[in-house]
């Protein structure tokens, strides 16, 4: 059952409602009492379970809310919230620096005289001179209200920190399709505490990389098409406390490397990992498939290594001996209006890799020239909607900037890559002038700023030149206007409305390089 329930102040993550054995028996026994409901809301803490602290202040929040089980009780007033520090003494240092506090011998009393009145206090911990790294104490909570009742909750004050970096993952290059290739990690403690909780460790990967799954304190999650590159893999480690503690300023490694084998859609895989430290009774989440081999362990570090990050996060890429043959397509159709046209073009992916890019960098553009004469007035994409249309930018003489209505050159580009077989499309809506001569424009698809090699293996299908309203004999002439050169031969493509009355269509081709499959 699931009772409403109205709720005072934060929303816990997790809120569970305690019944009685005869309310969950079920609602279709007459036999069954239903559980009492409150009358008066119930107080619940929400605060960090452990602090570490250095000598530098570092801040802690504690908050607190009301519920009544959909009682609907009386709203509770007068909140006081007692933060007792009396067992830090010679050990950290506490410091309240909120109008609502009184501090009376290391307790702090934080008072709420109104409803409407912030149900959270901040304070900060600084660890005390002379204290050693590893001592600690409680800090202690203790919340009353009128009309609620009580609560309490504590936390444990550690002197110390510890500070977990990740090594550097050497990248791979001419990897073979299907393959495996091995991916080691190290660790180091730069703190001045050894790790006092589970370490996690995550590596998550976009490009075709498919992970063993052979260890039994891993987890291992794929996408909802594991062959398809674009698909995000990834694997979550977690290590015990005492086991596989990390002392300050020592460096550990993996008892074993992750194995992953290089997909046949590889191009370049993308893979970035991370290391934190967990939450007492913390979550890690991950994949939904658990490893069957042997535990991953952390074992002290022997050799050199190949160095460091600056933090607990790192990226590799495993280049494979692999081609995208990307290719361009245009298609244009008629508007309403006399001189309004459709412009649609393709990033057609032939093959035999998937290409996807790096984080936010797209893997390929379309840098797209409008003939003489003909300027855009608009395009499909919507940034704040799943739009089967890619995004396109105005093209200035050195940089992009947001699409603006008026111009000529535009780049268009592949969000979330293109995978083998498949396309990404872009529409303009454009509009010629009274004196458009017929002349054409180009639509050319390069590398992305990613800067993954596609390694193309025809460049002649790279650009496509279409024109509007007036047929242009089919010749290899030079695009007109600032249209720049382009690999390749190309393709010519003529949109008329005539063309489109006649042939049943919007395009006459006069010349299309037979696409390969």
């Amino acid at each position: 059952m699931n009772p409403k329930r109205t709720v005072f102040g934060a929303v816990p993550a997790v809120v569970v409602l305690a019944l009685a054995p005869s309310a969950i028996a079920g609602d279709d026994n007459p036999a069954v009492t239903p559980s009492p409901l409150p009358t008066r809301a119930y107080a619940t803490i929400s605060a960090e379970e452990q602090i570490n602290v250095g000598s530098e202040a570092r801040s802690a929040t504690v908050g607190w809310m009301f519920w009544d089980g959909g009682a609907q009780v009386p709203v509770p007033e007068n909140d006081s919230l007692v933060i007792d520090a009396r067992d830090l003494a010679g050990i950290a240092s506490v410091t309240v620096d909120d109008p609502r506090c009184e501090e009376d011998a290391r307790v702090f009393t934080c008072a709420n005289k109104g409803a409407s009145q912030s149900r959270s206090v901040e304070f900060t911990l600084r660890a005390d001179p002379g204290a050693a790294s590893g001592v600690s104490g409680t800090i202690g909570y203790t919340l009353t209200a009128d009309r609620a009742t009580g609560a309490t909750a504590k936390a444990k004050v550690v002197v110390g920190t510890p500070d977990l970096v990740v090594g550097r993952v050497p990248d791979v290059t001419h990897a073979r399709i299907g393959s495996r290739i091995k991916v080691p990690l190290r660790l180091r403690n730069t703190g001045d505490l050894a790790t006092d909780r589970r370490i996690m460790v995550r590596w998550e990967s976009v490009g075709g990389l498919v992970f063993d799954r052979k260890f039994s304190n891993c987890a291992y999650g794929e996408g909802d098409d594991p062959g398809e590159p674009g698909s995000q893999a990834s694997v979550t480690c977690v290590f015990p406390v005492s086991s596989d503690a990390v002392p300050a300023g020592g460096t550990v490694e993996l008892s074993s490397p992750l194995t992953a084998t290089v997909g046949k859609r590889v191009l370049t895989a993308v893979t970035d990992y991370s290391v934190r430290l967990l939450k007492p009774r913390e979550q890690p989440g991950g994949g939904g498939h658990q490893g069957t081999g042997p535990a991953l362990t952390l074992v002290r570090a022997s050799g050199g290594g190949g160095g460091f990050e600056n933090g607990a996060e790192g990226r590799f890429t495993v280049a494979a001996d692999n081609s995208a043959d990307l290719a361009a397509d245009a298609t244009a159709k008629p508007g309403r209006r006399a001189g309004e046209w459709t412009l649609g073009i393709n990033a057609v992916n032939h093959g035999p890799a998937s290409a996807y890019g790096i984080g936010d960098k797209a893997v390929a553009e379309i840098d797209v020239v409008l003939p003489k004469g003909v300027v855009a007035t608009g395009t499909a994409h919507m940034e704040e909607e799943e739009s089967p249309y890619g995004p396109c930018r105005l093209r200035g003489s050195t940089t992009t900037a947001p699409f603006e209505a008026g111009h000529r050159h535009y780049v268009c580009t592949a969000p979330f890559g293109i995978a083998a077989g498949k396309s990404q499309l872009f529409e303009l809506r454009v509009k010629s002038a009274k004196g458009y001569d017929g002349a054409r424009g180009t639509a050319t698809v390069r590398p992305g700023p990613a800067g993954i090699p596609l390694h193309d293996p025809d460049t002649s299908n790279d650009r496509v030149t279409f024109a509007f309203g007036t047929p242009a004999p089919p010749t290899a002439a030079a695009p007109s206007g600032d249209t720049p050169a382009a690999t390749g031969a190309g393709r010519t493509l003529i949109a008329t409305a005539a063309g489109a009355a006649l042939l049943g269509a919007v395009v006459l081709v006069v010349r299309r390089r037979r696409r390969t499959r």
